[in-house]
């Protein structure tokens, strides 16, 4: 499979899995906004219902306390009082021995009514109710009425169902029971709901039921569709549904964006070692007790007509792409070239190149002392070389041997910031150490690594080094490095890294 059919395959499936995952989390918050809703509407049924329940207590309580005899005009007069500012009851109606002989509507009976058998008596306070899907009140005869009768003591109430068909719910179908043992009485709603959110006969999420804590036995089960969920937020659906979908496709492209641009750096890093898009800058190397210029360090650059790479963004790659050599060699190659023709570079001048510790490891730095630029050089040649695993084996240990015979002298850099063997301090055939930066900047705020400054010096000085400083900002950190007996610094406070026409202006200006 071609590479750019790869990276696509790739990208996709990023934007898909975003897609998806961004699906899965608007279900989620549409879930729990739908069971907000649910709860919501079962919370408001509850409220009527004990709403309902005390303004009952509130009427028919009062009315028995009077303990009237016979329907006369106290009596009606007393039960229109009751029925003046009620909000659930439409009508009270006055018993004498089960037979209904007056109402607050129709007034006193020309016939009187039995009473019928309730659905259930509340025994806590000695209520019977009954529902009445159909029931014609004596002032409308022509108009049904779906109903609530509650009987206490000598007196009813009609309790009208519409006050709970309000717009304050948003559910659709809900339902209002009360629990007798194992029997449910329906109230209000549609009848037989509850019965079937028992059963788990819906979608997830679409249900729900709570009860009254002040009425015992009284409950209201609720279901809210999803497609009426969806069907009420249609709007908020599809904003959710196109912002999902720009970021799936926000990720493919940020995914192929980031693979396009990792492979082209890859084939800049290639192109540019064989086209010269590498360069090099020389930072200066100070005596810390003189303060003269002794030497610099090379460091590279890059930069092609797609603009600049920085060293973390092109390092990795080179070592991931085993160009280390190619590197070293080109590296090599410039550097001595431009120094050399500088007149003003004194014999001895000490120049550090840094060498991959890949490279040692695969025997490659035996070819240096064959490279006649570097023998032949009037200056030092320093091999600066970041401690790891690679150099703690027989076989590196021999190639150092032999960089030291042939007059190159070896350092060990960023000391302490990754692998470490003391043992190699003794063994490896060294002539300096560097300190890290990182142990530099922390002398300001006298951090825990600008505290092992002086046990580095007790091994330099044990193993008979010479020390380097990296980092060096100010004059307090060249202070108490000079002081700590560290021989050389480098840093920003001493000169950034040059190419070589700026270092050659820089070199009129420093003793030697």
């Amino acid at each position: 499979m071609k590479k750019y059919q790869q990276k696509s395959i790739i990208a996709v499936i990023t934007g898909g899995v975003v897609f998806v995952a961004g699906c899965f989390v608007l279900l989620y918050f549409a879930a729990q906004q739908l069971t907000t809703q649910i709860n919501t509407d079962a919370k408001y049924i509850i409220d009527h219902l004990d709403s309902a329940a005390q303004e009952r207590r509130d009427i028919l309580t009062p009315l028995n306390k009077f303990a009237f005899k016979q329907c006369d005009e106290a009596t009606l007069l007393e039960m229109r009082r009751a029925l003046f500012d009620s909000k659930y009851a439409i009508d009270i109606g006055f018993f004498i021995n089960n037979q209904l002989v007056c109402t607050t509507g129709a007034g006193l009976l020309s016939n009187v009514i039995n009473d019928r058998e309730p659905d259930y008596i509340r025994k806590d306070e000695n209520v019977r109710v009954r529902y009445e899907p159909q029931l014609y009140l004596l002032l409308f005869t022509g108009r049904p009425m779906k109903v609530i009768i509650v009987r206490q003591g000598n007196f009813n109430l009609i309790m009208d169902l519409r006050a709970f068909d309000s717009a304050g719910i948003e559910s659709p179908s809900w339902e209002v029971i009360y629990k007798e043992d194992e029997k449910l009485h329906h109230l209000a709603g549609i009848e037989g709901l509850f019965s079937q959110v028992g059963t788990h006969s819906f979608l997830p999420y679409e249900t729900g039921f709570t009860c009254s804590n002040n009425n015992a036995n009284y409950c209201a089960a609720v279901h809210l569709p999803w497609s009426k969920f969806f069907s009420n937020n249609h709007l908020l659906l599809i904003i959710s549904l196109i912002l999902t979908c720009l970021a799936g496709v926000s990720s493919a492209l940020l995914v192929d964006a980031r693979i396009a641009a990792r492979r082209s750096t890859n084939q800049r890093i290639k192109k540019g070692l064989k086209k010269g898009s590498f360069y090099w800058t020389y930072q200066p190397i100070i005596c810390l007790q003189t303060g003269k210029l002794i030497g610099c360090e090379v460091l590279a650059r890059f930069e092609d007509k797609y603009g600049a790479l920085f060293p973390d963004e092109f390092i990795p790659v080179i070592r991931k792409k085993h160009l280390t050599w190619a590197f070293t060699e080109a590296m090599i190659a410039t550097t001595l070239k431009e120094l050399t023709s500088i007149e003003a570079l004194p014999k001895g001048f000490k120049v550090s190149l840094n060498i991959f510790p890949c490279d040692v490891e695969q025997g490659n730095v035996s070819l240096l002392p064959q490279i006649t630029e570097l023998t032949d050089s009037r200056f030092i040649i320093c091999l600066e070389i970041t401690e790891d695993e690679y150099l703690d084996t027989s076989m590196a240990h021999a190639h150092f041997r032999t960089l030291v015979e042939s007059g190159f002298n070896l350092s060990l850099d960023d000391f302490g910031t990754g692998y470490s063997n003391l043992r190699n301090l003794q063994n490896l055939s060294f002539h300096q150490l560097k300190i890290d930066r990182t142990f530099v900047q922390d002398i300001a705020t006298e951090g825990l690594k600008a505290s092992m400054i002086p046990n580095i010096m007790e091994l330099v000085h044990k193993f008979n080094y010479t020390c380097v400083a990296e980092g060096i900002e100010t004059s307090e950190q060249e202070a108490i490095l000079k002081t700590a007996g560290v021989h050389y610094g480098q840093g920003w406070k001493y000169g950034k890294p040059m190419t070589a026409a700026t270092f050659k202006t820089f070199l009129t200006k420093q003793n030697f």
